[in-house]
């Protein structure tokens, strides 16, 4: 069962590797890793951590059950719990950090903690406007496991390409006169 993130209950970590700069071989810091797919059992666990947050906010929790009703959980119910844990994100809902996705520190690590056993696919996404982007994907199983230190490990290499640069033509600005 995934877990909220707390000082006072330590997480066993199930993924964890490195984003690499294909030009350079050195760690990007920086790039958001998301779980592009995972078993059911996380997705649901996903799913139990969001309705935790929206229990407080009524309006959406209305609408999430909706959505939801009594479907059953699928692949594709990731991508739901993705975009209104995005939603919790830019509203700042979120009291501990999204356990969908990581960002990599400064040399170039991520991890994720407390992840049920199957198979992973993971997404390392670099943007920064107007200079670099980038995104690789790979695949991990994640293995039941009782050891403390024990945790599949993934490695991504990542090719920057130029980003585009961004002008006033860009940005459709109307104006009232």
């Amino acid at each position: 069962m995934l877990t909220s993130i707390r000082p006072d209950h330590p997480q066993r970590v199930a993924i964890a590797g490195t984003v690499i700069n294909a030009a350079t071989q050195e760690g990007l810091p920086q790039v958001r890793v998301r779980i592009a797919h995972a078993p059911l059992a996380c997705v649901q666990d996903f799913l139990t951590i969001l309705e935790e947050v929206l229990v407080s906010h009524p309006h959406l929790m209305a609408h999430y059950q909706r959505l939801m009703g009594e479907r059953p959980v699928t692949s594709a119910t990731l991508k739901l719990a993705q975009v209104l844990f995005d939603a919790c994100e830019r509203n700042q809902w979120l009291a501990t950090p999204r356990p969908d996705q990581a960002l990599t520190g400064g040399d170039g690590h991520y991890c994720f903690v407390e992840l049920p056993p199957g198979d992973y696919g993971l997404t390392a996404t670099l943007y920064i406007p107007n200079l670099c982007q980038g995104s690789t994907h790979g695949r991990v199983r994640v293995d039941p496991s009782d050891q403390w230190l024990a945790f599949s490990a993934l490695d991504l290499t990542l090719s920057r390409s130029e980003a585009p640069r961004l002008t006033s033509s860009h940005y459709n600005i109307s104006y009232a006169v």
